[in-house]
């Protein structure tokens, strides 16, 4: 069964195509993610579908639509290959719902994912998935009372993985507490490094939940902008034991948070004061110019004491490069299982409590859910959600 058969029993339902691209950027932008202390939109323009093939090469759109043909819900599905307890599968991540809630949209959507959760077995461009997931922030109240359902019939979520979303905003002059160790060099990535980069990454991917495979190639060649000398990585003689790359998807992504705290906009007023300002406070509405710290991997030999002390190196490195960077703030995914902020000793940040969920398809087994556990955070690129 085509993957089109099984939604279109559903009226209002169907896979979207890149003509449907203005009507959907529309829709998007007027239904923002909602928490308790803030909204944040996501602007997809020029192309919605552009941050998918940052993704992955497989995806699909699923909007519904009105009786005037106007968007009123949408959700996407990327797939990519993956390494799930060493053994090679694909993965699926369920990403973008939005919904305009009414008597039957809600009940029509909840039906239409329990269904292609349950039956992608059968649907050709899904039956090589095995495992699915999803992210949800911790303060988006709506959407946990949501996943907290357990009538039978639905998707089952399983916390995986909490993390939290760091936005480095400056970094203070203070004392440096000498986080470096001479067992390590970092260093800027060079064209040369290319090879054992690559390798690096993919290794210790072979060995998280959901590790990444074959996606160093695939991003420098697919995320525009991105190369080999954006890297930054941690040696130990001529072993990489860590790596990092900063880049943003702003060509195909703009996040803009509607409301500034207080705190931030008075400081960002004082430092407007000084003749070369250390930071840059957005305006409420305006999008933010902000890099992620994608890439981060290390190896699994590192200590937690090393791995802080690592990370925070070189994260010192880069700011060392960016002293007249134009940007708001530097973005940073940090599972608990890492602990890097404690690392971030003179840092002003804001951060965003976000969880990562394993979604188990109606009446499958939430044991699958244990070949995800273990082996350290698993492989994901905040910069894609």
């Amino acid at each position: 069964m085509r993957f089109a058969e099984l939604i279109a029993r559903y009226p209002t339902a169907r896979l979207a195509t890149p003509n449907d691209n203005a009507r959907i950027l529309e829709f998007f932008e007027r239904a923002p993610m909602r928490s308790a202390g803030f909204t944040v939109q996501y602007r997809r323009r020029p192309d919605f579908f552009g941050l998918l093939r940052y993704q992955a090469d497989r995806a699909h759109v699923l909007i519904t639509e009105d009786a005037a043909g106007a968007v009123r819900g949408i959700g996407t599905v990327s797939l990519r290959p993956a390494w799930v307890a060493g053994r090679l599968t694909t993965v699926g991540y369920l990403g973008d719902l939005r919904v305009r809630f009414d008597r039957s949209a809600g009940p029509m959507w909840r039906r239409l994912y329990s269904e292609f959760l349950a039956r992608s077995g059968e649907i050709d461009e899904l039956a090589d998935c095995t495992h699915w997931f999803t992210t949800i922030l911790d303060d988006n109240r709506p959407a946990r009372l949501a996943l907290g359902s357990r009538r039978a019939g639905l998707p089952g979520y399983v916390p995986l993985a909490p993390f939290t979303m760091r936005n480095l905003i400056v970094r203070l002059p203070i004392p440096r507490a000498g986080h470096a160790s001479r067992r390590w060099q970092v260093r800027d990535a060079a064209p040369g490094d290319r090879e054992r980069l690559a390798a690096f990454f993919e290794e210790n991917n072979r060995r998280l939940p959901l590790g990444f495979c074959g996606e160093f190639e695939r991003r420098l060649a697919r995320w525009d902008g991105l190369s080999v000398t954006d890297f930054v990585y941690a040696a130990e003689g001529e072993e990489i034991v860590s790596c990092v790359a900063p880049w943003s998807p702003c060509q195909v992504k703009q996040t803009v948070v509607s409301r500034v705290p207080p705190a931030l906009r008075l400081l960002g007023l004082a430092a407007s004061f000084l003749p070369r300002p250390p930071l840059r406070i957005p305006e409420a509405g305006e999008p933010l110019r902000s890099p992620y710290l994608t890439h981060l991997t290390f190896s699994d030999q590192l200590t937690e004491t090393a791995r802080a002390s690592m990370f925070r190196a070189m994260l010192d490195h880069l700011f060392d490069r960016w002293r007249d960077a134009d940007w708001h703030c530097v973005a940073l995914c940090d599972f608990v299982d890492w602990g890097l902020g404690r690392a971030l000793r003179g840092f002003v940040q804001q951060t965003v409590p976000i969880t990562l969920y394993a979604v188990v398809p109606p009446g499958r087994s939430s044991d699958e859910v244990n070949a995800l556990r273990g082996g350290g955070p698993p492989a994901f690129e905040m910069a894609m959600v």
